[in-house]
C-alpha cells in the first residue's frame, strides 16, 4: 500500500513482441524473436521479471510473427503471478504506435510501462514510474523515456537531446555514437495516444512521440546500467558473451544471474549446461550447454559437448556432437 502523498504503483505494462526480426534470419523463421533463447531462457523472460519486480500485474503482449507460436511461448513464461493478456496482431502488424494502440482498450485509463521483449535492459522500472508521476504532477507530460548517456561503443543510435535541469526531452537528433539514446523502457499515459489511427498501422516516433514533443510533455528518466541490443545475429552473439563474462566476474544485475541460473548449472570455467543435461557416456553433455573459449584462455573445455550445444569459438582439444559452433563473427556456422 501506498503512503499517504506516495505516487500510485503501476500496475499495468505493454510488452512489444510482435516483430519480425527479419535482422535475426534464419532464427527467426522458425521462433518469435522474442522468444529467441539468452542461455536458454527466452528473451521476453528477461523483461518480464523487470516488469514483475516493478510491481506490475497485468502485461499486454502484442504478437504477430509465428503468432500461435508467440501465445503459447508467452503464455509458458514463468509469469509468477502477473496476468499475462494477449493482443492479437497476426492479420496485421500494426507498427510501433498501431499496436499500443490495439492493446489501450486491455490497458486501462492509467498510465503504463511500454517496454520491449526483444532487449535486455536491468533499469529498475520503478524508479522510472516515479519519475514519470513527478513529472506529470511538473509538467503534465504524457510520456517519459529512459536515457542512457551513452550507447555501446562503436553503435550508432537516434540521439534524444534533453534538458537536465527541467527533465524534459527537447528534441530528436540523427543516430550517433557516444550520445543519449533511448533505451525502450518508458511510461505512457493513454492521451498520449491520441493521434493513433483505429486502424492500420503506425509508428511510434511520429505519431506519439513528436507531437508530445511539440507540446513540451516528453520527460526525461536518466538512468544507467547495462543494456544489449540483440536485433542481428553478431549482437544475440555478444549478448551471450556478455552474459557469461558476467555470470563469472559477478558484474551482472542479481535479477539476470538469478534468471539464468534456474535454466542453467555451471560445469567449469565459462562453461555452463541446461539444468536438464546430462552426462552421457565419457564427457560427453547431451543437452544444451554454452561454453566460451575466448573468455578465460587458460579454461578447459569439457571433453566432449553436445548435442544442442552451443560454442562461441573454436574448439582444440574438445569435440562438438551435434551441436552448433559460432565464429566471432557468425559468418561460419558449422553445424555437426
Amino acid at each position: 500500500m501506498n503512503a499517504p502523498g506516495d505516487s500510485p504503483t503501476i500496475t499495468r505494462a505493454m510488452l512489444m513482441a510482435a516483430g519480425l526480426g527479419t535482422r535475426l534470419r534464419p532464427f527467426t523463421d522458425r521462433e518469435p524473436k522474442a522468444l529467441l533463447p539468452l542461455l536458454g531462457v527466452p528473451m521476453a523472460q528477461f523483461a518480464l521479471d523487470a516488469l514483475r519486480e516493478a510491481g506490475v500485474r497485468t502485461v499486454v503482449a502484442n504478437i504477430h510473427h509465428h503468432p500461435e507460436r508467440a501465445r503459447a511461448g508467452l503464455q509458458a513464461l514463468d509469469r509468477g503471478g502477473v496476468r499475462l493478456e494477449i493482443s492479437d496482431e497476426s492479420r496485421e502488424l500494426l507498427g510501433s504506435a498501431g499496436g499500443i494502440g490495439r492493446a489501450l482498450p486491455l490497458l486501462g485509463p492509467e498510465p503504463f510501462y511500454l517496454v520491449n521483449a526483444d532487449t535486455l535492459c536491468d533499469i529498475d522500472l520503478a524508479a522510472l514510474g516515479r519519475q514519470h508521476q513527478r513529472l506529470r504532477r511538473r509538467w503534465d507530460v504524457l510520456l517519459t523515456l529512459t536515457l542512457f548517456q551513452s550507447g555501446p561503443k562503436g553503435a550508432k543510435y537516434r540521439e534524444i537531446r534533453f534538458d537536465p535541469e527541467r527533465e524534459l526531452v527537447t528534441g530528436l537528433g540523427e543516430p550517433v555514437e557516444s550520445r543519449p539514446f533511448f533505451v525502450g523502457a518508458a511510461v505512457l499515459e493513454p492521451k498520449a495516444l491520441r493521434n493513433v489511427p483505429g486502424s492500420g498501422p503506425s509508428e511510434f516516433v511520429p505519431t506519439i512521440l513528436e507531437p508530445a514533443l511539440r507540446e513540451g510533455r516528453v520527460g526525461a528518466h536518466l538512468a544507467s546500467g547495462s543494456w544489449h541490443d540483440v536485433g542481428s545475429p553478431q549482437l544475440w552473439l555478444q549478448t551471450h558473451l556478455a552474459l557469461l563474462a558476467g555470470l563469472e566476474t559477478g558484474r551482472i544485475s542479481p535479477r539476470w544471474r538469478a534468471r539464468v541460473e534456474s535454466a542453467n548449472r555451471r560445469i567449469g570455467p565459462q562453461s555452463w549446461v541446461s539444468r536438464s543435461a546430462r552426462l552421457a557416456g565419457s564427457g560427453l553433455w547431451a543437452g544444451p550447454a554454452y561454453w566460451n573459449p575466448w573468455g578465460d584462455p587458460k579454461a578447459q573445455a569439457p571433453r566432449e559437448l553436445g548435442p544442442r550445444a552451443v560454442v562461441y569459438g573454436a574448439l582444440e582439444n574438445s569435440r562438438l556432437s551435434g551441436g552448433i559452433s559460432l565464429g566471432g563473427d557468425l559468418a561460419r556456422c558449422e553445424q555437426s
